[in-house]
């Protein structure tokens, strides 16, 4: 049972990283897809990122979009 739920949180602590609040103009806070459906995330180490703020033991979220077709 433990190894079920531990695998159920990891996935919703990835899955949260793409999601993002935003504030309505009436003064709400919403939650938003962070990039459109279908783009892939990889995560690097902190150390190798050029934000100051991150370290080693925290990942950098990188995504790739996916290619949109021109007319």
């Amino acid at each position: 049972m433990k190894p079920i739920l531990l695998g159920i949180f990891a996935t919703l602590a990835l899955s949260a990283c793409t999601w993002e609040t935003y504030q309505t103009e009436d003064g709400h806070t919403r939650l938003r897809q962070r990039y459109p459906t279908g783009t892939g995330i990889y995560y690097t180490e902190g150390a190798a990122s050029q934000n100051t703020h991150y370290h080693s033991a925290r990942p950098v979220q990188h995504a790739i979009l996916p290619m949109t077709e021109e007319k």
